[in-house]
């Protein structure tokens, strides 16, 4: 044979034998799975998670029927589906009979078809026994999955889910039901993966896993609902895991538990970060076109809805999660990833950017590189997209070849679907580049040391770069950003910082600190702010900036160039252009997000110019906007034309007219070395009681050690009620009416230097009834620390408070040290409103300082969103209602701390019965009730209602007859009691 030949031949049998390659299934490339430890590998020994879909009931019939080799066909091909899953009913009521129990031949000739259409198309196949009772049918169990091991057990493929989900049969039932189903498998099929269920509909899997079946491959089904099942249900999981069983999510929906409502987009995605971390596969609920939230296909569309991609909202969103999950599609390498890969195609540069290595240089040619498909790592989908890191000496950078003539890199035109691009690597420089038409144009995410020079983002669906998830000590320089927010307004900020904090270490960390924003231009149509310093970020520059205000559209709040939300952000050397804008109401905002993290304290604005056009003397240059913002800085910036700045007395309460010590610059000379002034409240003291009608005088001390005081503000909730220019710095509240008094005073010295002091007062006129359940609150002292408390009693002292008799038990990790809370979360015994609540994601705090506080909020337990005074009492933790009469004690006693939420009113012993005593008319339809023959001048009438509550408090100074105005008391019955040194006299009052 000639050489010639020899070479024709080699060609064609390495021809044939790749094409054998790039068309492996994914059963011909994994084989038989198997349990590992906590993990189910592939033959290879590999941990392995896969995707796929459940069909829905076989025996429904409020469903089409896809139960056919055209649905396991499409979704192989067009969704990248890893698993099917058979869910064959067995007996329902609602069956008619067309489940296995009666119909059994129906049911297998139905289910084949699926099983059979899988093994030829090389996914795995779950046959699951789908009943919530599977014990009853043991026998019935018994054969069919016999019958099933003896004609599929010779097939990789096939996975048995011998038990779909338990509901309230202990796990010793459904252990001995599965261990004669597993035997009687293992009689014809020694190795294939099985599946079963744990009790509470296979949640219970941490339970399992305390006592698990005896066999080598075995796992445990979880099944999970976004909507419904949160963090508690992870924390099952991972105890699972922990005690070194495999976990399989056989079901899982996006909706809630009931399979109804919308897709739960945050919950599936931290769902899907967990399952990928722990190699967990998944199986979505459900190919069903049954008019409810859980089905993937439109009401009605059968099989050709599918095959049109005619879906649900939320097939939409799980179709991309299960095509994007894995890449089991072999691709060739590419080997020139050392150096300067030069790109001319959206296949050269994706290749590039997924393989980069440290000191590769992306250099892309002109042209326009639309990417048709994402990127879905940790659930955020992305078209251009990288997870590697270069070094300090070494960095990957990504750049125009040719500067003056930058390519452009786009989704679909109009779509704004995915991130433009997205990198989660440390040291890329990205350069002279133009991204548009994504739903957000560049994201950093814990990408650090970067550099962002030269890029336009455009036509953007939300905001236009996003430095987030502790991306730190980055630059962007000589930006430009226009037309963002074009999908959603409220959220097209040109540039963004950190995360809000509803965000925060869950999923995104919020220290993105020492970023810098430079030389940029903002606008014009960019739809929010310009610039967006989220609260937990660090020492943000903001130099050298153009913004236009011309296409703001004030959605979300967004009337303001820049929002300031974090600490130490220096905004300097800026121009500010309204550009004709009626939507801004602020040049800059500020405000405190109370996340007592980075947030609304000392903040520098200097050196920039506010062009204001006609709207000058309506435009601040600076807004507090909430919380309790501090140390904000403003000085020696120019405002055209010169009108007076209208900057509130709220925003002025925090703000200091001066270059302060820790500027970025330099201060000048003659501010330098000025030191603050001191301040404190002489008068009334902290905590003091007044009744209606009384004069609050407040006295203030001030100094100032290197200068003078040029005068004392005084401010009731952060409203300014006056000043006083010389000593003794006073101010009165007259004729004080019913309510907390937050009073502070700010002093200010001749250079401008702030210093404060704070008290809180009341003015009520009713009778406080009980000291000794308030736990001396509020404290004087910040909270102490709280080192993984556990207390499993919670006793709820006091009228109007919640119902926490299912507390299971109350978790708190406070370190009162580094200012971290932890922990702070409540355990229930019946999952009402579930088994566990991290109440920190639906609370405000403040423990570090004096009088530490929480404020509750949405936590689905009745009467416990309030905001509370918090103390330690004897090791115990105390929660006092600031505006209720009751007191959460959590504790590890089964008994109450001594004290009752009011005074008894049957201290017969202590009573002096007066009979002459009358009180008319009763019952009272009016609003006046009449009170004769009081034998002693000066004595105190004080109406209660029946929960003990004082509501009427008055002091009679008439002994023949005094009239009480009711109007306030409600329909119902009372108790009147009139006092002198002890009660006189008790009467049960009805109010008609």
């Amino acid at each position: 044979m000639t050489k010639l030949k020899l070479k024709f031949y080699a060609l064609f049998i390495f021809s044939l034998i790749s094409y054998g390659i790039q068309a492996q299934s994914i059963v011909d490339k994994h084989g038989r799975l198997r349990v590992d430890g906590n993990t189910i590998v592939d033959k290879s020994g590999t941990s392995i998670s896969l995707a796929g879909n459940s069909l829905f009931w076989s025996s429904a019939g409020d469903s089409s029927d896809f139960y056919n080799s055209s649905t396991v066909n499409h979704l192989a091909d067009n969704w990248n589906s890893s698993i099917i899953r058979i869910a064959m009913g067995v007996k329902e009521s609602w069956d008619g009979g067309t489940g296995y129990i009666d119909s059994p031949i129906a049911q297998k000739n139905k289910i084949k078809k699926v099983i059979d259409a899988a093994i030829a198309k090389g996914i795995y196949v779950i046959i699951d026994w789908h009943t919530h009772e599977a014990e009853n049918y043991q026998e019935e169990s018994v054969a069919f999955f016999r019958e099933m091991a003896e004609l599929y057990g010779q097939n990789d493929n096939v996975i048995y889910e011998i038990y779909n989900e338990p509901i309230k049969q202990p796990w010793s039932v459904v252990k001995s039901y599965a261990t004669q189903v597993i035997n009687a498998i293992r009689s014809k099929d020694s190795d294939n993966l099985i599946i079963v269920g744990s009790p509470n509909w296979s949640q219970d899997v941490d339970v399992a896993s305390q006592s698990p079946i005896v066999d080598s491959n075995t796992a445990y089904a979880l099944h999970f609902y976004a909507g419904t099942h949160s963090g508690f249900l992870r924390d099952k999981v991972k105890k699972a895991l922990n005690n070194g069983v495999a976990i399989f999510a056989t079901e899982w929906g996006a909706v809630n538990a009931d399979g109804k409502g919308d897709a739960s987009v945050s919950e599936t995605e931290e769902w899907m970060r967990f399952l990928k971390e722990n190699k967990i596969s998944h199986v979505n609920w459900a190919v069903s076109d049954k008019p409810e939230g859980a089905s993937i296909i439109n009401s009605g569309k059968g099989i050709s809805g599918l095959q049109n991609d005619d879906l649900t909202a939320t097939g939409v969103f799980v179709k991309d999660i299960i095509k994007n999950w894995s890449d089991d599609t072999p691709k060739n390498e590419d080997t020139t990833t050392t150096g300067k890969i030069e790109c001319n195609t959206v296949e050269c540069i994706l290749n590039a950017m997924k393989n980069a290595k440290p000191g590769n240089e992306i250099v892309i040619a002109p042209g326009t590189y639309v990417a048709l498909e994402k990127d879905n790592t940790n659930g955020r989908a992305s078209l251009f997209f990288s997870a590697k890191d270069g070094n300090a000496d070494k960095p990957i950078i990504i750049r125009a070849k040719d500067a003056l003539n930058p390519p452009i890199l786009k989704g679909k035109e109009g779509k704004y679907d995915g991130y433009v691009m997205r990198i989660i690597g440390d040291y890329w420089q990205i350069k002279n580049l133009i991204l548009e038409d994504g739903s957000k144009g560049l994201v950093f995410d814990n990408a650090n040391n970067g550099l962002i020079e030269n890029i336009t983002v455009r036509d953007i669906g939300e905001e236009g770069i996003h430095l987030r998830d502790g991306s730190s000590n980055n630059l962007v320089t000589g930006c430009n950003v226009s037309n963002t927010g074009v999908k959603k307004p409220g959220f097209g900020e040109g540039l963004y910082v950190g995360s809000d904090k509803s965000q925060h270490n869950n999923p995104y960390s919020p220290d993105c600190n020492n970023n810098t924003i430079e030389n940029c231009i903002i606008g014009p149509n960019v739809a929010a702010e310009g610039v967006d310093i989220k609260e937990g970020t660090l020492n943000t520059i903001i130099r050298n900036c153009t913004f236009s205000a011309e296409g703001i559209t004030g959605e979300n709040s967004a009337d303001a160039f820049i929002d300031l939300k974090g600490a130490y952000t220096f905004v300097y050397g800026n121009t500010f252009n309204l550009d004709g804008s009626t939507i801004i109401n602020s040049a800059i905002d500020f405000q405190d997000r109370k996340t007592n993290y980075n947030t609304g304290y000392r903040n520098a604005v200097f050196n920039n110019t506010f062009n204001l056009g006609t709207r000058g003397a309506d435009i601040p240059s600076m807004r507090a906007k909430g919380g309790s913002p501090s140390e904000i800085h403003f000085w020696n910036n120019t405002r055209n034309p010169n009108t007076a700045d209208p900057t509130s007395s709220f925003s002025l309460k925090a703000m200091v007219l001066s270059c302060p010590s820790w500027n970025i610059v330099k201060c000048d000379n003659g501010d330098a070395g000025n030191s603050a002034p001191t301040v404190s409240i002489k008068l009334p003291n902290n905590g003091t009681k007044f009744t209606v009608g009384e004069t609050i005088s407040i006295e203030a001390i001030a100094a100032d050690s290197d200068g003078s005081i040029a005068k004392v503000e005084f401010y009731n909730n952060n409203e300014k009620l006056g000043e006083d220019s010389s000593a003794p710095y006073k101010y009165s509240i007259t004729n004080a009416q019913i309510g907390n008094y937050n009073l502070s005073v700010k002093a200010i010295d001749n250079i401008g230097a702030t210093a404060e002091a704070n008290i809180t007062v009341t003015v009520s006129n009713v009778i406080d009834t009980d000291t000794s359940c308030v736990f001396n609150t509020p404290s004087p002292n910040a909270l102490p620390t709280f080192t993984d408390a556990v207390f499993l009693n919670a006793h709820v002292l006091g009228t109007g408070g919640p119902d926490l008799s299912n507390l299971k038990k109350f978790r708190i990790n406070w370190n009162s040290t580094s200012n971290i809370l932890g922990r702070f979360a409540i355990n229930t015994n019946n999952g009402v409103p579930t088994y566990y609540l991290d109440l920190k994601k639906k609370m405000t705090y403040d423990f570090s300082k004096s009088k530490p506080e929480l404020t509750i909020s949405n936590s689905g337990i009745s009467n416990l969103d309030d905001s509370y005074w918090v103390a330690e009492n004897n090791g115990n933790f105390v929660m006092v209602s600031k505006s209720g009469n009751f007191t959460i004690y959590f504790n590890n006693s089964t008994t109450a701390p001594s004290c009752n939420s009011v005074q008894s009113l049957q201290k017969v012993s202590e009573i002096k019965i007066k009979e002459q005593i009358k009180l008319y008319p009763n019952p009272v339809r009016n609003q006046q009730l009449t009170i004769t023959h009081i034998p002693e001048k000066g004595a105190i009438v004080k109406i209660f209602d029946l929960q003990g509550k004082a509501v009427i408090k008055q002091t009679l100074e008439n002994t023949s007859k005094t009239v009480l105005d009711i109007s306030q008391l409600k329909t119902g019955l009372y108790v009147v009691s009139i006092q002198n040194k002890g009660v006189l006299k008790t009467i049960l009052l009805s109010k008609l």
